[in-house]
């Protein structure tokens, strides 16, 4: 693996985009996004974009806006979990053209018939990316041939995070969050898959297919008084390390960029010898999307590395291309001083690129399994 002029409507959730989807409106004669043809040349005058990534996706839609003038109104909506766009697909009450999603979910939306495959042959972005995210998306998002999602980000996820002023050299091990020395100065994510699959690499098991769940309840049982708090906010997290009150635990890179380049916190991250995750966000269209040219043209701008690079320069995650890469496409941020080169390196993996391991799909036995245990182990 190698790795404005026009009206923003903004909404801050479901319950706002409700609001907005009522004054839209939509075409009962639009067609399905993967029907579309020459969609940049035939462009509806509106737009709804739904991500979590709120910069990320601020800064697309501006730029966006500014390149494709025809489409004058373009509504933004945020989400805190992935459920609320789900079921609004579910419903069929909805104004979607695009989302920011998630591996599980895009492959839950595709199952459901949800989303729509991309017209990759109207679209530049396939042909830019790497072929290390074609594989993933080939392997977990394709089905007969055709391709259901576009990049959005690649993390790693989660990353066993640190001060530097307290360890003199990264810790190795998972098992640094059993380690009494830290107690009372460490968290755990309160994401049950997470958590479960943390504690099943420190007890020498496969995360993906485990062979001993009560080992990994045991573990988690005992671990738990460690922790000054199970995190569930991003920025809750983030700021914690900020503020020095934890100072080892599970975090995101794209968290830790931040707090360190953003807040001088004197934190990194590492991944340890037991492995970590490197996880594909991406662009998913929704099936019956009521302004697909508009849907297509936009997912296709936002996923080509050029644009894509700005996931650093707004959220502080990797985009969607290689190490190789990085240079070519942030050549004008250096030179200007957005970015450093200590930025650029913070998101290499060349050292430990060969113990990170892709975040495939949980079975839902296992999934379901992890759920009971750390209902369990909050509850103990």
């Amino acid at each position: 693996m190698k790795l404005s002029r026009r009206n923003v409507l903004q909404a801050a959730g479901a319950a706002g985009a409700a609001t907005v989807a009522g004054c839209l409106g939509g075409d009962d004669e639009t067609v399905s996004p993967h029907e579309v043809e020459n969609p940049s040349g035939n462009l509806e005058d509106t737009l709804n974009v739904w991500n979590w990534y709120m910069d990320y996706r601020d800064w697309s839609v501006d730029a966006f806006g500014e390149e494709y003038e025809d489409v004058e109104s373009i509504s933004t909506s945020a989400y805190s979990n992935p459920a609320e766009w789900f079921s609004r697909l579910e419903s069929d009450q909805h104004e979607i053209d695009s989302i920011g999603s998630t591996p599980d979910w895009t492959v839950r939306a595709r199952e459901a018939g949800h989303i729509s495959p991309m017209p990759l042959d109207e679209m530049a972005f396939w042909e830019e990316i790497p072929e290390f995210i074609k594989d993933i998306i080939e392997e977990y998002h394709a089905e007969d041939g055709d391709v259901y999602s576009a990049p959005q980000g690649v993390l790693v996820n989660p990353t066993l995070t640190y001060n530097e002023d307290v360890f003199s050299s990264p810790p190795d091990s998972w098992s640094v969050l059993w380690d009494d020395e830290f107690d009372g100065e460490m968290f755990m994510w309160d994401r049950s898959y997470y958590a479960c699959m943390i504690a099943a690499m420190y007890t020498g098991q496969d995360p993906f297919h485990p062979d001993d769940y009560d080992d990994i309840q045991e573990s988690l049982i005992q671990q738990r008084d460690y922790n000054v708090t199970y995190w569930q906010d991003f920025n809750q997290a983030r700021g914690m390390f900020v503020n020095e009150e934890v100072v080892v635990g599970p975090l995101l890179d794209g968290q830790t960029f931040m707090a360190r380049f953003n807040n001088d916190a004197p934190i990194t991250y590492t991944v340890p010898e037991e492995g970590a995750f490197w996880a594909l966000n991406d662009f998913v269209i929704p099936a019956d999307a009521p302004h697909p040219n508009a849907a297509v043209t936009y997912t296709d701008y936002v996923a080509r590395p050029e644009n894509n690079k700005h996931m650093m320069t707004t959220m502080g995650y990797r985009g969607a291309f290689n190490d190789e890469m990085m240079d070519d496409l942030y050549a004008d941020e250096l030179e200007s001083g957005e970015i450093t080169e200590e930025m650029l390196d913070f998101h290499r993996w060349d050292e430990f690129e060969d113990r990170l391991m892709f975040e495939e799909p949980l079975d839902e036995d296992v999934l379901d399994r992890y759920d009971e245990i750390w209902n369990e182990v909050k509850a103990a």
